[in-house]
């Protein structure tokens, strides 16, 4: 029994003293690799572009000649009059063959068929980019929100452990008959109230951290035990230089992958419209057909079993109701709305660059007044602390100066994540994120 007892007492300590896994160290840089390389969205982008550069290829074939190879046994059974129903005369032919054939001039529709194909190959890149640019937004945004509750969990802490401290000093006065129940209920009640405000704060950061976990790919329990985020720098999101506005709108507009693909739908639409009159012209091609046929025997003579044609024939479509016609201006009619879209994308673009440029430099003005008055909170509740020690302020002043500095931490902590989403946005806006 006394071994069993030491026995269970040793594992309990050696589980008591095991250290705990190393959780991972996650930078913003980090966690948008992660993503990059485990992220389905861009796994299925990735595809796309798979399956557009091979159909650049197929439409690349069709300017090289079709080489075919042919063969067969064929066995023929007949029965000629006035030999009797169950005479049958049996043949059989053998064939072999090669045939080339080249298609010379279709009216440009080759041409501008792989010209489609080229401009969705560049599409399905600049979608894939575009997955790219929204998908690192999103994790910025997470990163950042994780923060956010990390920093209200940090705030409840320390205005519980403040109010913890007085009420242990109210109940060693209380011992000593200078301080009444009264105070010392109060500041239990305060130590509560931020206690709830601590569960609050750690029950958003928990759904953070799951939902950052979901953009990295890591579906795991208890996700924000196996998860340390380092914060970056806060110099960068207090004086960082994000440039003038009109370079910013220079940049958007000659990399934002959502607007290089309405270009790239205009592209389209135009050779669209040059394939449907392309119908207009005639199809010109060449041939060459090398033929064997032998009865009874595979065994081809290349004289008197041979026979060879080769030429150039023409296909020219003179009248087909009108279906030519009716394709160009279905295309005409794609190519205009095309360009309306075009016109629509760059204006949202403009509009999302100038709305996250103004959002920038408001958010940090309203940081560098928030770390104001953050200081003269602290300062205040500080000295009304001295003061309610002093015995010239009373308790009721001493909740309302510690609870306004609560507050301002609390408004300078969200003020400081606005400053980095905006920058965030921003980056997204004009997608200088790709290039991070």
């Amino acid at each position: 029994m006394k071994k069993h007892l030491l026995l269970l007492v040793l594992c309990f300590g050696a589980l008591v003293s095991a250290p705990a896994a190393e959780k991972i160290q996650l930078t913003l840089e980090k966690a948008r690799q992660i993503a990059l390389e485990q992220n389905p969205t861009l796994a299925v982008a990735r595809a796309n572009m798979a399956a557009a550069a091979a159909a650049v290829q197929q439409a690349e074939a069709a300017y090289y000649p079709s080489v075919d190879v042919s063969g067969g046994i064929t066995r023929l059974r007949d029965y000629p009059t006035p030999r009797p129903e169950r005479d049958f005369d049996n043949t059989t032919q053998y064939h072999a063959g090669l045939s080339v054939g080249w298609l010379v001039f279709d009216g440009g529709a080759r041409h501008f068929r792989l010209s489609t194909a080229e401009i969705a190959d560049e599409t399905a890149i600049a979608e894939c980019d575009d997955a790219r640019r929204q998908l690192l937004q999103q994790v910025a945004n997470a990163f950042y929100l994780v923060l956010q509750s990390q920093n209200s969990m940090e705030i409840a802490l320390q205005d519980a452990e403040f109010n913890r401290q007085l009420e242990s000093d109210a109940k060693k006065r209380q011992e000593l008959g200078t301080s009444k129940l009264s105070e010392v209920l109060n500041f239990q009640y305060q130590v509560g109230s931020a206690e709830v405000n601590y569960i609050q704060a750690r029950r958003t950061w928990r759904n953070a951290c799951v939902a950052l976990g979901q953009l990295l790919v890591i579906q795991q329990d208890s996700i924000w035990e196996c998860i340390e985020l380092v914060p970056p720098e806060t110099d960068f999101a207090e004086k960082g230089d994000v440039g003038e506005l009109e370079s910013l709108l220079a940049y958007a507009r000659e990399h934002r992958p959502d607007l290089l693909n309405a270009r790239n739908a205009v592209r389209s639409a135009e050779a669209a419209v040059a394939l449907a009159k392309s119908e207009w012209f005639p199809q010109v091609s060449v041939f060459y057909d090398l033929d064997f046929q032998r009865t009874h025997s595979a065994h081809f003579n290349r004289h008197h079993d041979r026979g060879i044609s080769f030429g150039v024939q023409a296909t020219w479509n003179l009248f087909s109701g009108f279906t030519t016609e009716a394709n160009i201006e279905a295309a005409k009619a794609r190519l205009a709305a095309a360009e309306r879209t075009l016109a629509s994308v760059e204006l949202e673009v403009d509009a999302r660059v100038r709305e996250a440029y103004i959002v920038v430099d408001g958010s940090r003005q309203q940081l560098e007044k928030q770390n104001e008055l953050l200081e003269i909170a602290t300062r205040i509740r500080d000295l009304v602390k001295e003061e309610y020690d002093g015995g010239t302020a009373t308790i009721t002043r001493l909740n309302e100066a510690q609870t306004d500095l609560t507050n301002t931490a609390l408004a300078r902590s969200n003020a400081y994540v606005q400053v980095l989403l905006s920058l965030e946005a921003l980056s997204a806006a004009t997608a200088m994120n790709l290039e991070q």
